[in-house]
């Protein structure tokens, strides 16, 4: 039966899915133009302001982008598409390394570089699949100054099948069979704020809009380095499995993973973090952030929204005896 594809998804050979947006606005964000090139000066400046802020609190601001699907499976598209070969997150790396203090991860470059051995993002989403998720932790302990944890390099899996994302939104839907990536943990998760209790109790399963806002703390008594990391990011970073926080807390003694594309100051300056530790997929790189925002009064105001007074207070009474 052949498939049809929804709307802002584009179909490459052999079932390649990529988002492009319901407007193109993939399209819009790779092409060189004038409106591109305003919108990474703005993004220069949100990021030395950044680099100034944290550096007054005694940390290190580290900037990472994850480079689009489509730029590091390119040989997969049969269709046009601008600048491929040099993505708007490698545009604006280079802005930042030339006129900021931010210490860059360059996730591109690697990506690419393994695709030779074979795929590193799903087929059928837009995250990456086992490999890609090794060689951005590894990108990223390089650039922190730290070796991989070989436990989490090393570890295998199992093959199970799914209906990801993309293939989810295809008629009829299609699953892709990928390695579930398992490794020993040694971290465990000590806070977590009420949005990730929230979802936790299965009263919002398959519905989006719950994962924003999200905040959880890592704690590892077994990591060599002793260094405390909050770190600001999206589903690359904070969704359920050995995505970047799991992986990175098998490193570092504490991680404070929020789910966010704004950074909470004040919650910066409560922890008092060795690094900050910015990620954000590039297709997102068309928003600035204004950084106003306060994690744990969003994710209080999002789940009162959702419950009704009665179980907002069991709710909390159950985070107090946690």
């Amino acid at each position: 039966m052949a498939q049809t594809s929804a709307r802002g998804i584009a179909v490459g050979r052999d079932g390649w899915l990529f988002w492009i947006g319901r407007k193109n606005e993939l399209v819009d964000l790779y092409t060189e133009s004038a409106a591109t090139r305003r919108l990474l000066r703005r993004w220069v400046r949100l990021v030395a302001h950044r680099v100034r802020r944290a550096t007054a609190l005694g940390a290190t601001y580290v900037h990472a982008i994850v480079p689009e699907k489509i730029a590091v499976h390119a040989d997969t598209l049969d269709r046009p598409f601008p600048k491929l070969d040099d993505p708007p997150g490698a545009r604006l790396n280079r802005l930042l390394a030339a006129e900021t203090q931010a210490e860059l991860v360059d996730l591109f470059e690697p990506l690419r570089a393994a695709r030779a051995a074979g795929p590193v993002y799903l087929q059928t989403d837009t995250h990456w699949n086992h490999r890609g998720y090794i060689v951005a932790y590894q990108a990223l302990c390089a650039a922190l100054g730290i070796a991989p944890a070989a436990h989490v390099v090393e570890a295998n899996g199992h093959i199970e099948r799914f209906v990801f994302d993309l293939g989810g939104k295809l008629k009829p839907p299609v699953d892709e069979a990928y390695l579930a990536h398992a490794f020993p943990r040694h971290a465990q998760r000590t806070e977590a704020n009420a949005l990730v209790h929230l979802r936790e109790t299965g009263r919002v399963a398959g519905r989006g809009g719950f994962f924003v806002g999200s905040r959880a703390v890592m704690h590892n008594p077994e990591a060599g380095d002793p260094r405390r990391i909050v770190l600001f990011g999206d589903s690359y970073v904070f969704d359920q499995g050995p995505r970047l926080t799991a992986m990175l807390a098998e490193s570092f003694r504490e991680v404070h993973a929020i789910w966010s594309a704004e950074i909470d100051w004040a919650y910066v300056e409560a922890v008092k973090p060795d690094l900050v530790v910015y990620e954000i997929a590039e297709r997102f790189l068309r928003r600035v952030p204004t950084d106003r925002f306060s994690v744990d009064a969003f994710a209080e105001r999002r789940v009162r929204r959702e419950l009704k007074p009665s179980v907002m207070d069991r709710l909390r009474r159950l985070l107090r005896l946690r």
